[in-house]
Parts: C-alpha cells; structure tokens; sequence
C-alpha cells in the first residue's frame, strides 16, 4: 500500500489521500471510479510528478476514506471534492477523472466551475444517454444479476473484464480492493454501489455537456467493455466518445486500440506523454 495522508472536512468525513510532486507546481486531482481507490493512478501519478502536484485519494466510501451511510449522489462527491480542495488550499486544480470519477468531474464541472480549471477524463460515466425506461431496465438487471453484492470473486471478474489484457498491475489493484472488502463493513459497501450506481443512471449529464467551457482532454480504449451499454446500445465505444466530445466546446479526444476501460493503466507511457504535452501547452500561454 502506498503511503496514506487524511485530510478532515468540516463535515467529519475523512479523505484518505496521497501527494507527490511539488507542491508549487499546477494540481492534478485524480478522482477514482465505482469500486476502485487512488492506487489506481500510481502508474500515472510516477511519471506527472516531475511537472505537477499530484494528489491521489479514495472516495467516501472507497479505500481508506470514510464509509458509512451517506447520500453517494453526483452533488455529494462533487461537493466533498470541492471542499477538499478548500482544506489543502488548492488552486487552479486540474480535475482527472476515470468511469464514475469522470462523470463526478463533469458534475463538478457544471456546479462548481470556480473550483475547476482543466479536466482530464478517461472512459467518463455520463458520456452515454439513457433514457428513463433504459435506466429502469439497467436497474432491474444490476439487481437480478445481483452485482450490488459484489464479493471478491465478482470484483476480479470486474476488473479482469475491464482490462484489455490481464496484467501485474491489475493483479495488484484485485488485491488491494479484496483487502479493502474484508477489511470493512460489507453492509456500507453494498450501500455504496447501490447508490453511486442509481446516480449514474438517474443523474444525467449527456445533454448538459455543451455547457461546459472548460479546456477537456478525454481518453477512451477502444475495446472498452463498459461503455456502451451493448444490450441496450448497441454501437461502438468510439461513436459514444466522439457523440459525447462534439457536444463538449473545449474538448478533444484521444483513443487507443487493443486497451480496454482502463485506458490510464493499459496506456500509462502514452497517456502520460499527452497530458504533459496538453497540459504544459495550457500553461504556456
């Protein structure tokens, strides 16, 4: 496990977070996605800290922050970000976000614009529209495939799945998050993924996007077994993303082949190389 700092909100809840880089350099908060912990951008976060403040943290509920029975709604993580930011007094905070973190940035993005300079996104939830009925159906189908009991087996088929291709890596983060299962409140768990997933579904963002002015950079794999939806969209992951940008006015899009949902590890030396490239051309001007 890498080394853990806490940082208390007004509000009692506890962020369990890790920074590297220094501190006068611009910010890059990395926001997690359902499941997962800041351990997940360590490949990232290694290679950035040469040129940026890199903070990496779990959310409620995940990893070593907090748990307990708490709204897990888009406003909720967005407002908590925000007022981690206002804890550690950060500025001109570049937000990174993956899956479910992705569509908490774009949130952020629309409610908190102030506290946003930049985002960078990979495989972002909220990238794809569903329709009422489609959500309802989506819904019904978690809860018959019973995936909000998610134990350690389905977690390695999660995570497998959305690999490209089985790795060391993804080995590691199967481990950290078995720990992270057994070592905590299964019931306060299961409450969690509940309810991040109902606001994934209930809480669309597709047709608000064109409304945020903020300088985007989105990456997707291509072979992405997460997004789309096939069984209720049955196009491709790359027509999803390009949708998606187009109706973002700052945005651009990066895509990789033979990568999967976790486009940031699978593509960490690419990845990496086009975020300092993007970002150090933002700051120059």
């Amino acid at each position: 496990m890498i080394e853990v700092d806490y940082c208390e909100l007004k509000n009692g809840l506890k962020i369990a977070y890790h920074a590297l880089g220094d501190k006068k350099n611009p910010t890059l908060l990395f926001v997690h996605g359902l499941a997962s912990y800041k351990g997940v951008w360590y490949a990232n976060a290694q290679e950035l800290k040469q040129h940026f403040h890199c903070i990496l943290l779990d959310l409620p509920g995940s990893g070593e922050s907090s748990r307990g029975e708490y709204p897990y709604h888009l406003d909720f993580f967005s407002n908590t970000l925000v007022q981690f930011i206002k804890e550690l007094k950060l500025r001109e905070v570049t937000w990174v976000g993956h899956s479910m973190g992705g569509q908490i940035c774009l949130h952020a993005a629309l409610h908190y614009p102030m506290y946003v300079k930049h985002m960078i996104l990979f495989s972002p939830a909220g990238f794809e529209y569903y329709l009422p009925n489609e959500a309802s159906l989506f819904k019904s189908a978690i809860i018959l495939g019973d995936f909000m009991n998610m134990d350690e087996l389905h977690i390695s088929n999660a995570i497998n799945s959305s690999f490209y291709q089985s790795s060391a890596y993804s080995k590691t983060m199967i481990e950290h998050l078995h720990g992270y299962i057994r070592n905590n409140d299964r019931r306060l768990y299961r409450l969690m993924m509940e309810r991040c997933m109902n606001a994934m579904l209930d809480e669309q963002l597709f047709p608000k996007l064109r409304n945020i002015p903020h300088e985007t950079l989105v990456f997707f794999g291509e072979n992405d077994m997460l997004i789309p939806n096939r069984f209720l969209h049955p196009v491709s992951t790359l027509e999803i993303a390009e949708r998606a940008v187009n109706e973002m006015p700052e945005a651009m899009l990066k895509t990789y082949t033979q990568c999967g949902h976790y486009v940031m590890v699978e593509k960490a030396p690419e990845v990496n190389r086009e975020i300092k490239r993007w970002l150090l051309n933002l700051t120059s001007h």
